[in-house]
């Protein structure tokens, strides 16, 4: 049984805080506005954003009364939050300060981040810190956004015909240059092979490997042993980089692939291979899924406005999360995604 599904989704209009406002957050606050929603506050980290107002960092072109403050000094009980969109880093524990902050408000956390997705496998130790602070204060935690029907869901759905699983795979494909120049060299872009050989890009370290871990875990097989070994994407042709001015050579590095296997105590295995790189001309971003087993199948899903559906999914997970139990929920226990109908 879900731990919250559709049918069980609340009826009234949620009041929310977004914590971060990059590009994540703000896009969350406005498609939360476009549906009447209330935004009763924003934080964000020391700089320039606090003291602004969020409509105007949104693009609305008008103040919305809800200036942005600093996410150190917030008094988080006075915001009256249901729930908080947490946009901020990928890594639990560079999270935890914001976690403990809302979570011991009482405020449920929504969080864009690759280890909120499956805390137990990302650090279980912290995992079992934030559920405990989560059921302390009967409040719920979930991590979610784009991967959570384009790698989590679209893996437990095409499972779900077999009467017998071999292993299954799963090949991501991301474009490294929908980010920032900074966040395309993370991904290894424009270094040559030796340079990745001594520093094979360490900050998408053990992130993509959460994602067959997940969805073994949520089809009810016991995981045994997880590796991540990451290499470069190199091409035989130039490709040019959009973000750089020029053409990559042959040799030079396209991006990372990060390539994952999970192995279980029933014998079936999972591989990823997880793409951060350079996308040649006539190539898209997308997530594919396949079973090998009885029956053979396999799903296919076309990204597109990616930070848009991250979003999104952000924001259509909050009636799941405000109906679920408290604790750690996982979007695999909660349900697919359903648009929101309030």
């Amino acid at each position: 049984m879900f731990a919250g599904t559709k049918g069980d989704q609340v009826s009234s209009k949620p009041r929310l805080l977004i914590y971060g406002t990059g590009q994540y957050g703000l896009e969350a606050a406005r498609i939360a506005l476009a549906k009447g929603w209330t935004i009763v506050g924003a934080v964000n980290r020391k700089g320039a954003k606090p003291g602004q107002d969020l409509g105007r960092l949104a693009g609305l072109g008008d103040d919305l009364g809800v200036p942005v403050e600093d996410c150190e000094e917030a008094d988080y009980r006075r915001f009256g939050a249901d729930v908080a969109i947490v946009a901020i880093t990928d890594r639990l524990n560079q999270n935890l300060p914001a976690y403990q902050r809302l979570l011991g408000a009482g405020i449920d956390v929504i969080c864009h981040g690759a280890e909120a997705y499956f805390p137990w496998g990302a650090d279980p130790e912290l995992a079992g810190q934030i559920d405990e602070l989560a059921r302390r204060n009967d409040a719920t935690f979930t991590g979610t956004g784009i991967w959570d029907f384009s790698r989590i869901w679209s893996g437990i759905l095409v499972a779900g015909p077999s009467t017998r699983i071999r292993s299954m795979f799963h090949r991501a494909l991301t474009d490294a240059e929908s980010a920032t120049v900074q966040l395309m060299r993370v991904c290894g872009v424009s270094l040559t092979q030796s340079e990745f050989a001594q520093r094979s890009p360490a900050a998408i370290g053990n992130l993509y490997k959460l994602v067959p871990h997940h969805v073994l875990h949520a089809l009810g097989f016991h995981v045994t042993r997880v590796t991540e070994q990451r290499e470069p994407v190199l091409a035989a042709e130039p490709v040019f980089c959009r973000l750089l001015g020029r053409d990559l050579e042959p040799g030079i590095c396209l991006g990372t692939r990060i390539v994952s296997t999970v192995e279980t105590s029933e014998g079936v295995t999972a591989t990823a291979h997880s793409e951060l790189r350079i996308l040649p001309q006539g190539e898209s971003e997308h997530m594919h899924w396949s079973v090998e087993g009885a029956p053979a199948s396999a799903v296919r899903v076309d990204r597109t406005q990616p930070v848009h559906t991250s979003a999104a999914c952000l924001v259509n997970r909050v009636p799941d999360v405000m109906a679920a139990s408290p604790g750690i929920r996982l979007v695999s226990e909660l349900g697919p995604l359903f648009p929101t109908r309030i």
